[in-house]
């Protein structure tokens, strides 16, 4: 196989493009650049397979990512279906992490992405080549993980995509080492039959945190859920019985952030929308932000065993003892057998040379979180380096996109002044909105940031012109959920099924669920009002 790829590039003219990772924004990548033409591209990928997060292992490995194998997506089907791919009808709209998985597979073999996957090929040093000032070339040494054998080939350009969520952030307590029980990361639980009939502690209010406390609940004796500063939990299944995304997630609503403070924006979410689900105040740890300054947790268990006392909602930890743990503002220790840590993760790339990534107190030096501004040369690229209030995929497809289209001339970078300036925006509203964190500067808007990188290579749709040209066109992308089809329209690579993926997506949302064309269950407008009012009057 490897004479195979050398031969190739050796015999190429085309530009030799070395992608690091083998996971989403890996294939995203791969895909992108063999779309846009005139590149050699290898993929390398430090596992037996690719698929990343979604690829499920039994044994968790440092810097490769993790899930439980109950793992579900935390968006709809729609929301994170690729641009070209609609997920087919008959896939349920939250995926097990196998149904995914195989969609992503799908996805790669219609392209025969998987053809630049080099596999068992660790990234061990990536830095400037001695002529990279005239260049712009990299140097990428890899090491095969099963022969030992190291090798270092030369590239015109170079897309790292090993995100940043897989160094858990292992957090430290008073006492912690006298504890004679077990501590875990939830990056590493499989199964929860080692924890039957045992006293389980999860740390940390997030996804996974609330994953580890409903799984282990089933097997456990008891459960404890401790957070620091409380979290607004989202049911997947929101108004109507439609996915929660679905209905909240469109450009109009999205829009009133930009128009109105956060704080005023997340006010009536909570109260129009999240209290009538999930009050939070009626539990034990509220929490102490709004909701758009802190991403919000997704589950649909969590509630029923919250008020069940199933799972039991604690403070953060004042100390450990040997036995168990002290809560803030309590005086005896509560005892457990087992303490399962989903306290967040950090980001790390030890295999980059000094100086190509800068980052200060949560600034990172990144145009549209993509693009290192400092660097003289647009040949390395960061893909999936970011942090959306919304779902990942579909940016993380844009930023593949729009990096082939630099990659590949078709498309030029700002001057250094104006992405400086770019960066140092969004870091001040994070700032603002967020408060201080190390991924501050990298979080975004999911709709503003699609529009954003859809507009640096002239996808982003010419909404007014539907307005007066495809009026139900226009309808469905400003006031229906926000899909990725719609920055197929137009640009580079457009695809003729686009608009018909946009106009018929409610089909696909509702057919799992009623096996039906939204058509044929289409509900009596009468019906409709009445159950509104009513609802308004009486709930």
């Amino acid at each position: 196989m490897k004479d195979i790829f050398f031969l190739r590039h050796m015999e190429s003219k085309n530009k030799r493009v070395a992608v690091l990772g083998g996971g989403l924004s890996g294939l995203g990548s791969w895909i992108a650049l063999k779309e846009a033409g005139a590149f050699d591209v290898i993929c390398f990928e430090k596992t037996d397979i690719y698929g990343g997060t979604w690829s499920y292992r039994e044994h968790s490995d440092d810097g490769v990512p993790s899930i439980m194998p109950t793992t579900t997506t935390i968006n709809s089907k729609e929301l994170i279906a690729l641009s070209n791919f609609p997920p087919p009808k008959e896939c349920n709209n939250y995926m097990r992490y196998d149904e995914f998985f195989q969609y992503l597979k799908a996805h790669a073999e219609r392209n025969d992405g998987l053809n630049y996957v080099r596999y068992n090929f660790e990234v061990v040093e990536v830095k400037r080549c001695d002529d990279y000032e005239i260049t712009g070339k990299w140097a990428v040494t890899v090491r095969n993980t099963i022969s030992g054998e190291v090798s270092t080939g030369v590239y015109d350009a170079l897309i790292v995509s090993t995100g940043h969520i897989n160094r858990p952030k292992m957090p430290s307590y008073p006492g912690q080492d006298l504890f004679k029980g077990k501590i875990i990361y939830s990056h590493s639980l499989k199964g929860v039959e080692p924890y039957r009939n045992k006293t389980i502690l999860v740390v940390g209010m997030g996804c996974s945190g609330l994953d580890a406390a409903v799984e282990t609940n089933n097997v456990a004796k008891k459960v404890y859920l401790s957070t620091r500063s409380g979290r607004h939990v989202i049911n997947r299944i929101g108004l109507n019985g439609y996915p929660y995304d679905y209905i909240l997630i469109r450009p109009y609503l999205y829009q009133l952030l930009d128009i109105f403070p956060a704080s005023f924006v997340s006010w009536c979410f909570e109260t129009g929308y999240l209290d009538n689900q999930f009050h939070h105040n009626l539990y034990s740890v509220v929490p102490d932000h709004h909701v758009f300054s802190k991403d919000p947790a997704i589950s649909s268990q969590i509630g029923s065993k919250l008020i069940t006392g199933a799972v039991i909602q604690k403070p953060d930890i004042e100390t450990f003892a040997e036995d168990g743990v002290v809560f803030k503002g309590e005086t005896e220790v509560t005892k457990a057998d087992v303490v399962i840590m989903a306290t967040g993760y950090t980001w790390k790339f030890p295999y980059l040379e000094e100086g190509i990534i800068i980052e200060d107190k949560g600034k990172f030096d990144l145009y549209k979180c993509v693009f290192p501004i400092h660097m003289k040369h647009s040949t390395i690229a960061f893909v999936g380096f970011f942090l959306p209030f919304g779902p990942g995929i579909p940016p993380g497809e844009l930023q593949c996109r729009w990096v082939a289209q630099v990659f590949a001339g078709k498309c030029n970078l700002p001057s250094k002044k104006q992405m400086l300036k770019d960066a140092e925006k969004r870091y001040k509203a994070n700032l603002s909105r967020y408060g201080p964190s190390e991924k501050v500067s990298i979080k975004v808007n999911y709709i503003q940031y699609c529009d954003e990188l859809a507009a640096e290579f002239g996808a982003k749709p010419d909404i007014l012109k539907f307005f007066f040209t495809d009026i139900r066109l226009f309808f469905k992308i400003m006031f229906g959920p926000s899909l990725a089809y719609q920055y197929r329209l137009q640009g580079p690579h457009p695809w003729d099924g686009a608009r018909e993926a946009i106009m018929t997506s409610k089909d696909r949302m509702l057919y799992p669920l009623t096996k039906k064309c939204s058509i044929e269950r289409q509900e009596n407008v009468f019906k409709r009002i009445a159950r509104k009012t009513l609802s308004c009057i009486i709930f």
